[in-house]
């Protein structure tokens, strides 16, 4: 009797064991990954790809997805030419990368359980980049001392922790091995062969000497900046630190220096790397290049004038490979190298309890053998990742207002990347304009015709009225009443409607009603958080994009299908006045 009472308590202790084993082995449930924007950012659909993210967009600050939303968002809005609207994306960034102690609540559960249920902050490089961003936001809106104080803070310090023995840079899984060497040692009582002095064991937190940032490109946005703000020993100071990061960039510092341009473009090509995981239960990360690193520089045509050349400014796979712009949380390897400890030493322990019957021994062994399937279950590394940042960076000062204003924009080696830019007038005497350009780089089909058209279709609130009033020499006519314009309505916008007979009695009242019952907005005409379309596109919006942008060539630099009407009130008034006029001529 008592022989089948033991021999049946252990069987039931057997089978929890392996009960524990088999439930601890499910997956943990990871953060779902973002929806793939990679199509349409390489053909430049920008709207589209911000439509995406609005979609999707979380709105609880506490969720882990809501900065990686919204750096994606700000990107995609400011590569669509709509720098104003990103205005509230860019400072809820702002704020959040500012503020301290953001994973306070979660702590215990993303070093027990996940690292994915940690708040996304991005690595160093992308918060790096975040502030760039916001800094070409506002210089875009000629804000020169809010965009000199956001590069400012692109240039914050940096951990390095040195080379190897070859005097080459040392990866993640070498500091890895540093780090857990030197604290196995340091648990032993022994003195480490490479780490800090002051015998802690938190190598991660001390093992590294704080280094100025090398972020090239936000000294130079600092230094623009300054000199727009007179601020010129500033300015100096910020070049000067460029060349010594890389004498390359010596000679665009000159040029910017010495002030003989009124526009600046910042260009971007390509797509960033993608973080992936790797080694032990795919513990630590590392950032795998989806666009090759060259010299190809950029060339730039303005009108008749000869091509320049400008170089590369930014790397970002040589900035996300270099350990000084990544995270490095110790909880990456010391999930993996604990958990699998905890694995062997719980299912002894639990093993040895069972045949010594010894109930505590057992209990313990399950509990050890419980927490290290957690720790294994959850020791991969999260692998979010901004995937919209560009592969590379330039920055071309260029002067602007002659006789022919496009401007020719392209990668040397990559035709495909050519974009002709039209509609950008020349600033106020004494002042200079600064546009975001994001180059298409789908390297599989040919560009998009209205990379390279070098046309401006539509009359717009950016550039004005166009010379060609659509192509046809008619009157002009509004896009929803089946013209060529776009513009805002307003008294000046009226007066030359009334050069179309059909419209002669219409009053501003009556052509704001027509857009009101259309569901149309033109005043703060684009909200970047709901994602409204242009009307050319389908959506209710009448804001024009930044012109000397690829949201403004693609909007204004091919023709669009006719509008079609929603409402009655327009259906009726397009009755009266004998219909849409010229509206075929949009397909000819």
């Amino acid at each position: 009797m008592w022989i089948n009472q033991t021999h049946q308590r252990n069987r039931k202790a057997h089978s929890r064991l392996w009960l524990v084993v088999a439930l601890l082995s499910l997956p943990v449930a990871c953060a779902a990954p973002p929806v793939s924007l990679t199509p349409a950012v390489v053909t430049g659909e920008y709207g589209d790809a911000r439509a995406i993210v609005a979609g999707t967009l979380v709105e609880d600050r506490s969720d882990r997805r809501y900065l990686l939303d919204r750096l994606r968002l700000a990107v995609l809005t400011l590569a669509d030419g709509y720098a104003d609207a990103s205005q509230p994306v860019f400072e809820s960034i702002y704020e959040t990368l500012r503020t301290q102690g953001i994973n306070r609540d979660q702590t215990v559960a993303s070093v027990v359980l996940n690292e994915d249920l940690k708040f996304w902050k991005g690595e160093p490089f992308e918060q790096a980049m975040a502030m760039f961003y916001y800094s070409v936001q506002q210089a875009s809106l000629d804000r020169w001392d809010n965009a000199r104080a956001a590069a400012g803070n692109a240039l914050f310090h940096l951990r390095d922790f040195g080379t190897d023995d070859d005097g080459q840079r040392i990866d993640t899984l070498a500091i890895a091995k540093r780090a857990m060497a030197y604290e196995r040692q340091q648990a032993q009582g022994g003195s480490a062969t490479s780490g800090p002095a002051g015998g802690t064991r938190d190598y991660l937190s001390t093992g590294y000497t704080v280094r100025e940032s090398n972020f090239a490109l936000g000294y130079l946005m600092r230094g623009l900046a300054a000199l727009q703000l007179q601020r010129d020993e500033e300015a100096a100071e910020a070049f000067n630190a460029v060349e010594t990061i890389d004498p390359d960039l010596a000679l665009l510092c000159e040029e910017l220096s010495a002030g003989q341009y009124n526009t600046v473009l910042v260009v971007s090509y390509g797509l960033g790397p993608q973080k992936v995981g790797y080694g032990p239960d795919r513990a630590l990360a590392r950032f795998v290049p989806r666009y090759a690193s060259d010299l190809d520089p950029l060339q730039v045509r303005v009108g008749n004038e000869p091509t320049v050349e400008y170089p590369v400014v930014c790397d970002l796979n040589r900035m996300a490979a270099d350990h000084m712009w990544n995270n490095l949380e110790d909880v990456r390897t010391a999930k993996s190298a604990i958990g699998s400890a905890l694995l062997i030493g719980g299912a002894v322990a639990a093993n040895d309890g069972f045949h010594r019957k010894s109930s505590s021994t057992r209990d313990a062994g399950l509990g050890v053998l419980a927490v290290g399937m957690l720790l294994k279950a959850g020791a991969h590394v999260d692998t979010r990742f901004c995937d919209v940042l560009p592969q590379r960076v330039y920055l071309a000062p260029l002067h602007v207002g002659g006789d022919d204003d496009r401007i020719e924009v392209s990668v040397r080696g990559r035709p495909a990347s050519r974009m002709v830019l039209a509609g950008l007038a020349p600033p106020p005497s004494g002042s200079i304009q600064l546009r975001y350009v994001r180059l298409v780089s789908e390297r599989s089909v040919p560009p998009p015709v209205w990379t390279v058209s070098g046309a401006v279709f539509y009359d717009n609130d950016a550039s004005g009225a166009c010379s060609h009033t659509g192509g046809d020499g008619g009157p002009v006519r509004p896009y929803i009443l089946g013209g060529w314009c776009i513009r805002s309505p307003n008294p000046a916008v009226l007066w030359s409607y009334h050069t179309d007979p059909t419209l002669a009695g219409l009053g501003i009242a009556d052509l704001q009603e027509l857009y009101q019952a259309e569901g149309i907005v033109w005043r703060d005409g684009l909200d970047a958080l709901g994602a409204d379309r242009h009307v050319l596109e389908g959506g209710r919006s009448l804001a024009s994009p930044l012109a000397g942008t690829a949201g403004f060539a693609r909007l204004v630099g091919q023709r669009h299908t006719p509008y079609e009407p929603l409402s009655e009130r327009l259906l009726q008034f397009l009755g009266r006045t004998g219909g849409p006029g010229r509206v075929t001529t949009h397909e000819e």
